[in-house]
């Protein structure tokens, strides 16, 4: 599926309607996921010089595996240090909760850069 990040709503809205006939605590951390990762690239990523080519694929067979490829700049969200839930939420920097909790709902995250694309794999 090819991803217009100007068109976030119309996006995530299509991804959970293809979807709805999963189970209903499957289906919010495939959503929460893709909205996380998704929300970073359109604000976050460097497509220096490039239109912006980003696509996710879903597997739903015998196990749940998103895979996002986007050809920003090399970007690994394995690598982006975990926030410190341990301190008071007035006291925390800003960012990085929506990366750690897409972690804690994931059963693995694989992370490769191959042709100058990004492409990250979530299995649920």
């Amino acid at each position: 599926m090819k991803i217009q990040l100007g068109k976030m709503d119309k996006t995530l809205s299509d991804i959970e309607i293809s979807l709805e006939n999963l189970p209903q605590e499957l289906l919010y951390k495939i959503m929460f996921i893709c909205e996380e990762i998704l929300t970073n690239l359109a604000r976050h990523a460097d497509f220096t010089n490039e239109t912006p080519d980003v696509s996710l694929s879903l597997d739903t067979n015998s196990t749940t595996t998103l895979t996002f490829k986007d050809n920003a700049a090399k970007f690994n969200m394995l690598e982006y240090p975990d926030p410190d839930i341990s301190s008071d939420i007035d006291e925390r920097n800003l960012g990085g909760l929506g990366i750690y909790l897409s972690k804690k709902y994931s059963k693995n995250i694989s992370y490769s850069y191959e042709n100058n694309c990004n492409i990250l794999k979530v299995t649920l």
